[in-house]
């Protein structure tokens, strides 16, 4: 990975009690794993101090790059901004709060150097390994979501597209991001989706999920919302919003 050069989005919402320390932590990685790098915080409308925190980790590390949205657009909103802002050859996004350790992104790395335009984090794939226990009633509605997500895209491929931590070559994610119309949680499915129908090569790898924190996700009114989601990914690949509009070469 020395010879490589990286961007990392970190779409954050109310994360003051953590983005510093993790900031911190991912640029120690970063610097002492490749050949440069650059860290892309969307500050997506916090009303903690999260912006304080940017700030002050912005004097320490010159690599950081704060986009600060006034209001909260939504993870899908916060993450295409980031990756549309770029530059490096290697892309990515992870979540604040570090629930998946930076440490994990060498196996990705290795998977696009395989030949694999994507690399995604899967909690369904064997070898995952759980430090805390995810709470009962959270793991059965993302039961729910991978069965509706997987008939409604009938998309059965890929066992699980909404874990945060997902690497892409610049190229496949600068045709892919473009096009993405999801501003919230259910975006990781439509990015999925849409390189799934463009013959991307995806690879799932299994990882150590931390939980650390509590998700910002309001289980019953965003599952309704994430749904919604998914009827609108499939309607907008039935009026054509998607087709055509990517090219891929593939050997």
């Amino acid at each position: 990975m020395k010879s490589k050069k990286i961007s990392v989005i970190i779409p954050c919402y109310n994360g003051g009690k953590f983005i510093r320390q993790n900031v911190e932590k991912i640029s120690d990685y970063l610097a002492n794993n490749f050949l440069d790098y650059e860290i892309i915080i969307v500050n997506d409308g916090s009303f903690d101090n999260t912006r304080e925190e940017i700030f002050q980790v912005e004097k320490n590390l010159p690599k950081i790059i704060l986009i600060d949205n006034e209001i909260n657009s939504g993870k899908g909103h916060a993450v295409k901004g980031g990756i549309l802002k770029s530059r490096y050859e290697t892309v990515m996004f992870l979540d604040a709060d570090l629930a998946i350790p930076i440490e994990s992104l060498e196996n990705f790395i290795e998977a696009l150097d395989d030949g694999f335009d994507i690399a995604i984090a899967s909690r369904f794939v064997p070898g995952l390994k759980v430090t805390k226990p995810v709470l009962w009633h959270r793991q059965f509605m993302e039961k729910i979501f991978r069965l509706l997500r997987m008939v409604i895209t009938n998309n059965y491929s890929i066992q699980d597209t909404q874990c945060g931590f997902k690497v892409f070559s610049r190229e496949v994610a600068m045709k892919i991001f473009p096009l993405m119309t999801i501003d919230r949680f259910a975006f990781d499915a439509e990015v999925i989706f849409v390189a799934v129908k463009s013959g991307y090569w995806i690879k799932e790898l299994p990882i150590i999920l931390q939980n650390p924190t509590e998700s910002s996700i309001r289980i019953y009114r965003d599952s309704l919302n994430m749904l919604l989601d998914l009827i609108r990914i499939r309607i907008n690949y039935f009026s054509g919003k998607y087709t055509g509009k990517i090219s891929i070469d593939k050997d």
